[in-house]
C-alpha cells in the first residue's frame, strides 16, 4: 500500500541566457528568473507569460526574494549591491552598496519588509527595505557566507558558510538603537580608512617590504575630519578671493574698476593669511592626520602658500611639518608635476636657510 511520489516535467520556459537563480513569490502569483546577462525576468506563474524585466545590475544577479505581500522584490548581485524593486511597475526603489564582496543570498522576513543578506565578506546584514537602512551587522563566520534561511515566524535565521559551519541567530528582546549602530559603523569606517591610508602610503607589507618607508602614528577621528574640511574650505575661499582680486586689478588698470572692498568672510585677511589661520588653528596632534586626508589638488594649492609662510619666523616649524607630510604622501605626483617641482626647488633653498636662522634665535 506504499505510495511513491514522482516528478513530471509539465511545462518548459526557454530563456535567452543561463539561469542563475529562481524565486517564486509567496502569493504564488509571480516567478522571477535571474539570467547571466545581469537582468531579472518576472513571469506570471500560472501562464508563464512575461510580466516585468529588471535592469540595473552591472554583474549577474546571484540571489533574490519576493516579499510576503508581493509588493517588493530584492536582488543581490556580484556587483556587491542590493536593489529593491517594486513589483507593480518594476521600478528600482533603491540601490544599496550592501557588502564589500558578492552578495550570495537575500531573504525577506515573513510578513514584513525587513530582510537579511549574506555575502562573501563573511557578514550577515539586517535591512529595512522601506527606509533603505542598515539596522544590524552580524559577524561570526570565518569565511564566505553562501546561504541563509529564515524561520516561518521570523524569530531566527540560519546561515551556511565556506568555513564548514551552520550558525543559528536568534532574535532577542534587547532593544536596537539605530543611532548607536550608525555611530559605531562610522567609527569603524574611520579606523578602516586610516589603516588603509597608512598601509598604502607608508606601511611595510610582509610580502614586499619597502625600504625607507615611514609609518605615521595617529587615528582618524571626527576632529581630524573636521580639520580637513576646514582647510579645504579655506583653500577654496582663498582661491575665489584671489580670482576676484586679479579681476579687480585688471579693471583698475584699464580705468574701469573701483576700489575693491574687503571680503567679509575672510575678515580683512589676505588669502595667504586666511589659509594660514585655518592650518594654524588645527591642533598639533591632529594636523598630520588632517593633511593625510587632503586630495592632491588641495595639497598642491596648500604648497603654493608655504614659501610666503616661511618668511614668518614663528611659522617656520609649521611650514616644515606641512611640507614634510605632503611630500611623503604625494611624492610621486609632486615630482612629476611641473608646477610642483618649481615650488619644491624654491622651498629646498628657502627652508634650509630659514630653519638655520630660526635655530640661532635665543
Amino acid at each position: 500500500d506504499t505510495k511513491h511520489l514522482s516528478v513530471t516535467n509539465v511545462r518548459t520556459l526557454k530563456m535567452n541566457d543561463d539561469v542563475l537563480a529562481v524565486s517564486i513569490g509567496p502569493t504564488g502569483k509571480h516567478i522571477a528568473v535571474a539570467l547571466l546577462d545581469c537582468t531579472v525576468k518576472v513571469f506570471f506563474l500560472d501562464t508563464l507569460k512575461f510580466c516585468l524585466s529588471l535592469y540595473g545590475h552591472k554583474l549577474p544577479v546571484l540571489c533574490m526574494d519576493i516579499s510576503s505581500d508581493g509588493a517588493l522584490i530584492v536582488t543581490g548581485s556580484a556587483d556587491k549591491n542590493l536593489k529593491i524593486w517594486g513589483m507593480d511597475f518594476g521600478d528600482c526603489h533603491k540601490s544599496i552598496f550592501a557588502h564589500t564582496d558578492s552578495v550570495m543570498d537575500v531573504k525577506f522576513v515573513p510578513k514584513t519588509h525587513y530582510m537579511f543578506s549574506v555575502g562573501k565578506d563573511r557578514t550577515v546584514k539586517y535591512w529595512d527595505a522601506d527606509k533603505f537602512e542598515l539596522l544590524l551587522t552580524l559577524e561570526g563566520h570565518h569565511a564566505e557566507v553562501w546561504c541563509l534561511a529564515i524561520s516561518s515566524r521570523g524569530d531566527f535565521i540560519v546561515t551556511g558558510s565556506h568555513d564548514r559551519s551552520i550558525r543559528r541567530w536568534d532574535r532577542t528582546e534587547e532593544q536596537l538603537f539605530i543611532e548607536e549602530e550608525r555611530e559605531k559603523r562610522l567609527e569603524e569606517t574611520f579606523e578602516a580608512d586610516l589603516d588603509n591610508a597608512v598601509e598604502d602610503r607608508y606601511g611595510q607589507k610582509d610580502d614586499a617590504p619597502d625600504e625607507g618607508s615611514v609609518g605615521v602614528p595617529g587615528k582618524k577621528t571626527k576632529e581630524t575630519v573636521t580639520a580637513t574640511d576646514a582647510i579645504i574650505d579655506a583653500l577654496d575661499t582663498a582661491e575665489e578671493e584671489e580670482k576676484r582680486l586679479n579681476e579687480q586689478k585688471k579693471l583698475q588698470n584699464t580705468g574701469e574698476g573701483t576700489k575693491s572692498k574687503p571680503n567679509v568672510i575672510m575678515q580683512g585677511h589676505s588669502p595667504s593669511e586666511y589659509v594660514l589661520n585655518a592650518v594654524s588653528s588645527v591642533r598639533p596632534n591632529d594636523l598630520e592626520q588632517a593633511l593625510l586626508s587632503l586630495p592632491f589638488s588641495d595639497a598642491l594649492k596648500l604648497m603654493a602658500y608655504l614659501k610666503e609662510w616661511s618668511l614668518i619666523p614663528l611659522k617656520v616649524e609649521l611650514v616644515c611639518r606641512v611640507c614634510l607630510v605632503l611630500l611623503q604622501t604625494h611624492h610621486n605626483q609632486l615630482t612629476t608635476t611641473p608646477a610642483a617641482r618649481s615650488i619644491l626647488t624654491e622651498l629646498k633653498y628657502i627652508l634650509y636657510g630659514r630653519v638655520k636662522r630660526t635655530a640661532r634665535i635665543p
